[in-house]
């Protein structure tokens, strides 16, 4: 028989769970509930811990933002101006943004959900709420942010609204004037006739507090830093309009658009927005203008008819290798004004090394020449353009006509027939690729001296260019930091040197490079030399009338014409009236004295 299988007693395994409660044993709650209040006990000494190490984070914070916001903006001398220091200060307070918001919703001694609602209401909400409402940021030459709300038109509406309002002021071409001819008084090229700043007109007034009887025009206009060149009643200047760039003449005298030529193209970069950087030229009845892209159009100064029109960029070879026209640029476009020398317009292309001077035929737009630059250089991926933002100018210098261009290695004279660099003086060391950012023109000086300016840590250098039996060579004379040119060119009056160090005016001895004075805050804006007075646009768009003197500032006069934060564009002055522009909109006012 067998015997039929046995069920063995059941034990219960209540040791690795003995810590749980039972379900059936009524008096386990009560002792789980007792071991968790002892481990909630024994955490909070833990927690507390950590909340006073927070606090004293967030206070040693405070503290540190307290002290550097001091150290940034009344002790710190910094070599690139105020850019720096707005830098630092946006980074600060974002950063203490965050912080108190954690303080709020984790360190404080609010109950949890006090602090949450608090911390929702016054950062969450209102930080999302912020960053939603912005369509844009842009920068000004100090790093200062530039805003534009969601709610607001874009310039490019503005300009669409007032066109259709005014749509009768476009004159029709049968009704233009034959271009008269040139007069000294006219500003055909980009800051005068030498491209030295210095402009031949009447003696201004010095007292504009009737500014704004003396507006003659105002209307909205495309983006971009463009000046104008002004013959007669017409003043062109090129612009931005949606995603084409545009050649634009208006009358000088009513601000109407007489005509306009555009194209497909826009550039833009964060810190200046879009929109073409240089100034069109006028010459013999024709219009020559650059756009950031690179497109180089002559059209007729009477109706802006096209004549011809050429890519200097692709046209040189500088496209990325296996990239589809991918273009190389510079950084911040193509910048430097066409320059008429003969029977040629001459431009920058820039390229790896420099020395990317092109001419062209004024008549055909076949090109003639090309800098040493362009005629063989070495493309590869990632070559960056060393054109620069300063314009070419045609001088002559040891007694020998030539063309000088300050690009991004530094200062060269060129042979204006053929292209071919008689010396060369480099001005980058103190950056890297692509070096420094040089933007202000050379300036001048008797006994065959040329200045060069430059910003970002780097400063100005006086050179003394000599030609003799055994070839060109060009001497240092001297070397300051006391004149940091960003987007302005300086101007000279009577031996001195007036010019913006970092937004902050400045007088130097040409003879020596010695600092006379420092004085006056006008931001990065742009000035000419007229008669025996500086006639200063300031960043913040004031028109500001400046006694030049090795004394010290001599305000004379001011007057606020573009409201705003950010005027880079350098401004036109002819038979006494000043043409002024940004990126939202132009002027003229007749500053004659009476």
């Amino acid at each position: 028989m067998i015997d039929a299988p046995r069920c063995l007693p059941h034990t219960p395994h209540t040791t690795r769970f003995s810590n749980l409660p039972s379900m059936n044993d009524p008096t386990e709650p009560a002792s789980h509930i007792e071991s968790s209040g002892e481990v909630a006990e024994a955490a909070a000494p833990h927690r507390e811990r950590w909340k006073t190490i927070g606090n004293m984070l967030v206070a040693a914070w405070l503290i540190f933002v307290v002290g550097g916001l001091f150290y940034t903006w009344n002790i710190l001398d910094p070599v690139m101006g105020p850019s720096v220091q707005n830098l630092v200060t946006y980074s600060m307070l974002l950063v203490t943004f965050f912080v108190l918001l954690i303080w709020v919703a984790v360190l404080s001694p609010l109950p949890r959900k006090v602090a949450w609602a608090l911390a929702t209401v016054f950062f969450i909400l209102p930080g999302a709420a912020l960053a939603a409402s912005i369509e844009s940021i842009h920068w000004t030459g100090d790093m200062e942010a530039v805003v534009r709300f969601r709610w607001e038109p874009t310039l490019e509406e503005r300009l669409a609204a007032y066109r259709t309002d005014n749509a009768s002021e476009v004159q029709a071409p049968e009704t233009f004037e034959t271009p008269l001819e040139p007069s000294p008084e006219d500003m055909l090229n980009f800051r005068g006739a030498a491209r030295d700043g210095v402009i031949t007109g009447p003696q201004l007034s010095e007292n504009w507090e009737d500014g704004a009887e003396r507006e003659l025009w105002r209307r909205p206009c495309g983006e971009g830093y463009s000046s104008f060149a002004v013959l007669g009643d017409y003043l062109v200047t090129i612009e931005q309009r949606g995603d084409r760039e545009a050649i634009v003449c208006y009358d000088a005298a009513t601000g109407a658009e007489r005509w306009l030529h555009d194209w497909p193209g826009r550039f833009e970069e964060a810190m200046g927005g879009p929109g073409p950087r240089s100034t069109p030229t006028i010459h013999d009845g024709k219009v020559y203008a650059l756009g950031a892209l690179g497109d180089l159009y002559c059209l007729t100064l009477a109706d802006g008819d096209p004549v011809w029109d050429v890519n200097i960029l692709r046209d040189n070879g500088l496209t990325s290798p296996g990239a589809v026209d991918e273009l190389i640029n510079a950084d911040w476009a193509m910048t430097g004004s066409p320059l008429i020398v003969d029977d040629m317009v001459v431009v920058n292309a820039g390229g790896p090394e420099g020395n990317g001077l092109v001419a062209y035929d004024l008549q055909s737009g076949e090109r003639v020449w090309q800098g040493e630059g362009l005629r063989s250089p070495e493309i590869t991926p990632g070559s960056r353009n060393r054109a620069s933002y300063s314009s070419p100018m045609l001088v002559e210098l040891a007694g020998v006509r030539q063309i000088i261009i300050f690009d991004g290695v530094g200062l060269r004279g060129c042979d204006p027939t053929t292209g071919d660099q008689l010396w060369f003086y480099q001005f980058d060391e103190a950056g890297g690729d692509p070096g420094v950012i040089n933007v202000a023109q050379p300036l001048l000086f008797e006994g065959d001296r040329v200045l060069i300016s430059a910003s970002y840590g780097r400063g100005s250098a006086m050179l003394q260019v000599e030609n003799s039996d055994s070839g060109w060579s060009v001497d240092m004379l001297w070397d300051s930091r006391h004149l940091r040119s960003k987007f302005s060119s300086p101007v000279a009056h009577e031996g001195y040197i007036y010019g913006l160090d970092e937004g902050i005016m400045v007088c130097l001895d040409a003879e020596t490079g010695e600092r006379m004075w420092k004085n006056g805050r006008y931001g990065h804006g742009q000035m000419l030399l007229t008669g025996d007075r500086i006639f200063m646009l300031s960043e913040r768009g004031e028109i500001v009338l400046i006694e030049p003197s090795p004394e010290g500032l001599r305000e004379l006069t001011r007057f606020e014409v573009l409201p705003g934060a950010k005027t880079w564009n350098p401004p036109a002055l002819v038979r006494g009236v000043a043409y002024v522009r940004n990126h939202v909109e132009m002027a003229a006012l007749n500053l004659c004295a009476e």
